[in-house]
């Protein structure tokens, strides 16, 4: 039997796939600051927590619109984070530890840099529908959101530079002329550091350092790691087995930690994102499927922007 310490969206989604546990932190609402997207293909997800559905992205530069990705359905999920994990939750029956630990304590278990994010709860406010806004400011390592959630939005922020943001995201939220419901912040690892533990006592999710940072996605890494240990523990070598299965999103990790890098380095010298604002581009980011390959084929036509990324990536 296993000991899970921590239930968000990976300790939970991993208490459900094996049916018992014995488990920590288990009391209270469970809340994260996120725009509570998933893609429809996530695992776990059921459609009764299913509030909202996303089919269109724009990018913004400050108010000047970089491009957008959009697609014939719906093709991310808006959930009720809170009501999905309650529900993972009381599906885990009892249990008592045969000495096999995991760590799911998101932000409080792992490493590497983290800030604060905020999010708010906001009324009043008319947008086309289905439709998930990023807007990047000028100085700031990181994004605004406003995402659709039922009759209400999502809206938030977090930025590399900024301790809180608290003010910023209410600010923003203001200019968009709604009401602000309910306003939290959260920490989130946004230069994770990849540890999956060791034989007897693991890591899964944000705890393991599989938190997406370009766009701070943690509820899907977290559901498919929990997946991947779920399955590697029936195994002779678990470890090996889930470092093998996690691959993917490990890769896929380090090389959006190194362009987070790199794009904080270019905003300090008075840059922007803008030279990148390519079509595939965008729906690679958002898809999460970002490629060495894909951004130099999206600036072959841009060669100074494609030298300066270069170089910034080669430093890290």
């Amino acid at each position: 039997m296993v000991k899970i310490i921590g239930l968000g969206p990976s300790g939970a989604a991993l208490g459900f796939l094996l049916g018992s546990a014995e488990v920590e932190e288990r009391v209270g609402r469970y809340f994260k600051a996120c725009g509570e997207a998933v893609p429809v293909e996530t695992p776990l997800i059921s459609r009764e927590f299913v509030v909202d559905k996303v089919r269109r992205y724009r990018f913004f530069l400050g108010d000047r619109l970089l491009g957008e990705v959009s697609y014939r359905e719906p093709r991310w999920y808006i959930i009720e984070k809170g009501a999905w994990i309650d529900y993972l939750r009381s599906r885990i029956g009892p249990g008592s530890s045969d000495g096999v630990v995991v760590d799911a304590r998101g932000p409080y278990g792992s490493k590497g840099k983290k800030i604060v994010v905020v999010m708010a709860y906001v009324s009043g406010i008319r947008r086309e529908e289905e439709t998930a806004d990023f807007i990047f400011p000028r100085n700031h390592t990181g994004f605004y959101w406003i995402f659709p959630h039922g009759s209400l939005y999502n809206i938030g922020g977090g930025f590399l530079e900024v301790e809180d943001p608290t003010a910023l995201v209410r600010e923003f939220a203001n200019k968009l002329g709604g009401r602000i419901i309910n306003i939290k912040g959260a920490p989130l690892t946004v230069l994770p550091e990849i540890d999956l533990g060791y034989n007897g006592r693991f890591r899964v999710g944000e705890s393991a350092g599989l938190i997406y940072p370009l766009t701070g996605e943690g509820i899907r890494p977290g559901v498919l790691s929990a997946i991947a240990l779920a399955e590697a523990l029936r195994t002779k070598n678990p470890l090996e087995t889930y470092r093998r299965r996690v691959e993917p999103i490990v890769k896929q990790i380090g090389l959006q930690k190194r362009l987070l890098l790199a794009a904080s380095a270019a905003i300090k010298r008075g840059g922007s994102i803008s030279a990148i604002a390519d079509g595939s581009l965008l729906r690679d980011y958002i898809e999460e499927n970002l490629s060495l390959r894909g951004l130099f084929v999206a600036l072959a036509k841009r060669p100074a922007a494609a030298a300066r990324l270069l170089s910034a990536l080669l430093r890290r």
